[in-house]
């Protein structure tokens, strides 16, 4: 039998780690005197602390490693909890060799020009939102721009501030045509409202969801909105060239809108749904 103090140097954990097991009931001492309070521990319990050790080298979550020490766990279960770790890692390797490519191509612009030409696209998920708005076809950008600013007369007064969050403008169009825009313009919604606000004689916001997209590209467009078209061409060449495609309904949020008389000062941040070429399409 060995002390606390022994079995750590035996096992190479530390008494801190031992006495956190104990507390959770997955490695408890093989005998604890009464009296004097000391925890005697078993040469014949390195093997279950080996276990635990290696299944939390395996990411497993200690409530998943107290699962499998039970005797009763099935052999199902386990392969089950080994499965789910296995797809994380996956998931993770995935990720960590697309930021390794983002990381290369920087460093070959660097050596290549001398500095870093590649645009910011952040991918992201983005989850269910409830939205404010209307539906129209619309005269183009100047069209937009009407209701956009009939919007931020009358529904902050109607709704509260406290309750909106960004403008956003979701491009319906299939196609891009200056003259007829089918676009939907409204208010992502942060609190409770009331589930439809009269804008005019002629137009009626209503509530719906914008649906959650599990990865959404998006750039950050500083200067006129009327030139965002600007960044979808940089945009556009780095899905390309990172084996993006986009899968879904295109957003434009109006993270800062335009200061009176100084139309460079608005702030958009474009969101596309894409996924990698040969997966699924979705959004």
């Amino acid at each position: 039998m060995f002390r606390i103090g022994e079995f750590s140097k035996i096992a190479q954990v530390s008494g801190r780690l031992l006495r956190y097991y104990d507390e959770l009931g997955l490695l408890s001492p093989d005998f604890t005197d009464h009296q004097t309070g000391y925890r005697y521990y078993s040469a014949k319990q390195l093997p279950q602390l080996n276990r635990i050790l290696v299944l939390k080298e395996l990411g497993l979550s200690l409530e998943q490693i107290a699962q499998l020490l039970e005797s009763d766990t099935s052999t199902a279960e386990i392969r089950g909890m080994l499965a789910l770790r296995k797809a994380q890692i996956e998931l993770s390797v995935q990720e960590e060799m697309m930021r390794l490519r983002m990381v290369e191509s920087r460093l070959q612009q660097i050596d290549t020009h001398g500095q870093i030409q590649e645009p910011d696209v952040v991918l992201k998920s983005v989850p269910t939102q409830n939205f404010l708005a209307l539906r129209d076809v619309l005269p183009g950008m100047s069209g937009i721009r009407r209701v956009v600013q009939k919007m931020v007369g009358v529904v902050p007064t109607v709704v509260g501030q406290s309750n909106l969050g960004y403008v956003t403008v979701v491009l319906h169009a299939l196609s891009f045509d200056p003259e007829e825009m089918d676009v939907e313009v409204g208010y992502v919604l942060t609190g409770k409202t009331q589930p439809s606000v009269r804008l005019s004689e002629e137009r009626t916001l209503t509530v719906r969801q914008l649906p959650a997209v599990t990865t959404m590209a998006t750039l950050v467009h500083m200067g006129r909105v009327t030139e965002t078209h600007q960044s979808y061409g940089p945009m556009a060449n780095w899905l390309e060239r990172n084996n993006w495609q986009i899968t879904g309904t295109v957003r434009e949020v109006l993270m800062q809108l335009p200061i009176e008389g100084q139309e460079d000062s608005a702030m958009v941040e474009l969101q596309l749904p894409v996924s990698q070429m040969g997966k699924k399409l979705g959004s």
